[in-house]
């Protein structure tokens, strides 16, 4: 996407690690499914309305990969196939996008506010990805960005509201990857040149309207990182951070490091015009950032974990602080996800077993339970308008599908 900006780099298989599996169920005309595993104490809202992205007896949603400003969604299917790695929700329709003439598969990456995606194609006698994108949206003909035959892998991470799409390609079986700036109404290619001393090449980690990115990789036992303001690049590898994992419409990069102080164990770090602000943690371990595309907001805001001696405590570090969220007395609580609103969608568990989706709005806490047919429910990401995606499963049945949850 462009998290309104941008949403960053996460394979497109891990948007969230450790989630339990499972498969589908419910009814599929959900304006208005009733909430299988009503929640319980917390701060209720009056209604909770969860609807599947899709058929959850055909085609639907597995997980959410990339949203828009717009609550538009690109994700992939439990069941594969040329378009199951390329679903789109827009509209409370659930549609795929289209495939090249050529055939093959193709996988979504990013979408951004105007609709336009960008991903990947799959296809032919050696089986090579190409980046592609779609400057018509999901129902338009794509794009391949890489034409040169001497570069014959690649693949794109990210289109802005700009239009423009960032794309690695490399020669085969030769590295470092290289990396480009497409821009889809002018066909120009502008090269991201990494730093000097960069070998490894360059792994997108986010991109936004500005036309900044960040790159980070471990390679070799050391990790690379820089900065790149759509011009020239400022190596970050200095301030030993371990990853970057986000970058906001305001440039501020998001990453962890290990300093002296914290005996050994990782904390996070905004990084912002050549000045680090380590955020600090609540107890002396590790502190943890979500691993969805949603760990800050474009107000600098971020979540995440705190390692404490009685537990890891679910935090929102915003203007300066960092602050425990309320748990309503569930277990296991984790933020995921936070938009602009300061809304932040993520899971609990009421029992120490079992999954529910939940929610934070206005500083308080709400358990969403899970749809009606399922046994755990994760919230993933939230919308710009506050629904919360949710990834729905079911140990018996072995089920899974996606949700939107409205709470009002």
């Amino acid at each position: 996407m462009t998290r309104h900006t941008q949403r960053q780099a996460i394979s497109r298989r891990t948007v969230l690690a450790a989630t339990v599996l499972g498969a589908v169920a419910a009814s599929t005309q959900g304006t208005a499914l009733a909430s299988g595993t009503a929640p319980v104490g917390g701060t209720a809202p009056r209604r909770v309305t969860p609807v599947p992205v899709g058929d959850p007896a055909g085609l639907h949603m597995w997980k959410p990969l990339d949203l828009n400003g717009r609550g538009h969604v690109i994700g992939s299917s439990p069941d594969g196939g040329p378009t199951g790695n390329a679903l789109v929700w827009a509209g409370g329709k659930l549609t795929t996008a289209r495939l090249p003439a050529s055939g093959g598969e193709i996988y979504l990456e990013a979408v951004n506010d105007g609709g336009q995606l960008a991903g990947s194609h799959r296809g032919g006698p050696e089986n090579l990805q190409t980046a592609m994108a779609w400057p018509g949206g999901a129902g338009a003909d794509p794009i391949v960005l890489e034409t040169d035959p001497q570069y014959r892998d690649s693949r794109a991470y990210y289109v802005n509201n700009r239009g423009h799409v960032v794309y690695r390609t490399s020669e085969l079986p030769a590295r470092p990857y290289r990396a480009f700036v497409y821009d889809l109404a002018s066909g120009a290619r502008t090269e991201i040149v990494p730093p000097a001393s960069h070998t490894s090449g360059v792994y997108p980690r986010g991109f936004n309207d500005s036309g900044q990115l960040i790159s980070s990789v471990f390679y070799e036992g050391s990790t690379y990182t820089f900065f790149w303001d759509g011009r020239t690049a400022t190596d970050l590898t200095p301030l030993g951070a371990t990853f970057l994992k986000d970058l906001n419409a305001r440039g501020q990069v998001l990453g962890t490091h290990r300093p002296a102080e914290a005996g050994g164990y990782e904390r996070a770090f905004l990084w912002q015009d050549g000045r680090m602000t380590d955020l600090g943690a609540l107890g002396p371990y590790d502190v943890i950032l979500s691993n969805t595309r949603q760990p800050m907001n474009d107000l600098g805001d971020v979540i995440g974990l705190s390692g404490t001696a009685d537990g890891r405590v679910p935090f929102l570090w915003s203007e300066g602080r960092m602050t425990p969220l309320p748990t309503g007395g569930r277990q296991n609580v984790s933020p995921l996800g936070i938009n602009n609103r300061r809304e932040i969608a993520g899971r609990c568990s009421p029992d120490g077993t079992t999954w529910h989706a939940c929610l934070w709005r206005n500083g308080r806490f709400t358990d969403l339970g899970t749809p009606r047919g399922f046994s755990d429910c994760q919230g993933l990401l939230v919308t710009e308008q506050g629904d919360v995606l949710a990834f729905a499963s079911d140990q018996v049945g072995r089920r899974t599908c996606t949700f939107q949850i409205t709470a009002t």
